[in-house]
């Protein structure tokens, strides 16, 4: 199309400039792999798609509340482990062991926001583990004080429900933890049959 050029060179001045790092791969050669005018930034999708995943989530999960429901889990979301709490941030992160300058403002926000990542990491995988025990529970009818709750006579119409959820534990939180840790199929595969020692990197998110 004859319209299309300039758009095409729009597109390609405002393409993400990619900052190379010292310690990635392609950094260790004085020759550099010229980049695909295709290639598309799989790490920007993958973002786009665990963002798009949490709306999701959020949506479902907000669909059946009331407005007073609402309103408690919209302040919650709001919760923040830096706004007006940096001094304790700063105490429970031990800025002081690691180094005895005074961090930003900035360094704090940014510490912040990845702690804000990785506990909603570790809620998530814990609360899927939480449903899934909760579901071989309900099948295998191992809980004997849920069997107890259903003996129970029903209350009346505006009564609360006589089950309420529980609340996760610690123990699944733990749990959420080691298969976070866990190497992928595909690079245990790789290193399957060889003298290297398998050493997994901590994964916080």
């Amino acid at each position: 199309m004859p319209g299309a050029g300039p758009v095409e060179e729009a597109a390609k001045k405002n393409k993400k400039a990619k900052v190379k790092l010292p310690w990635e791969p392609s950094s260790f050669y004085t020759q550099e792999v010229p980049e695909r005018d295709d290639e598309e930034d799989e790490e920007e999708e993958e973002l786009n798609f665990i963002t798009l995943e949490r709306l999701r989530k959020a949506d479902e999960r907000t669909k059946a509340m009331t407005r007073e429901e609402y309103v408690t889990w919209s302040e919650y979301r709001q919760a923040s482990f830096t706004y007006r709490k940096g001094k304790r941030f700063r105490e429970w992160a031990g800025f002081g062991v690691v180094t005895d300058s005074k961090p930003s403002d900035d360094i704090v926000d940014i510490l912040g926001f990845l702690t804000f990542e990785m506990v909603q990491t570790l809620t998530e995988e814990a609360l899927k583990i939480k449903e899934q025990e909760d579901l071989w529970k309900e099948r295998t009818g191992a809980s004997e004080s849920n069997s107890k709750k259903r003996k129970l006579a029903p209350g009346g119409l505006f009564d609360p429900p006589s089950e309420g959820k529980t609340p996760v534990e610690s123990r699944h939180i733990q749990e959420a933890f080691r298969r976070l840790q866990t190497r992928g199929k595909k690079s245990r595969a790789m290193l399957n049959g060889t003298r290297l020692q398998q050493h997994t990197n901590l994964r916080l998110f």
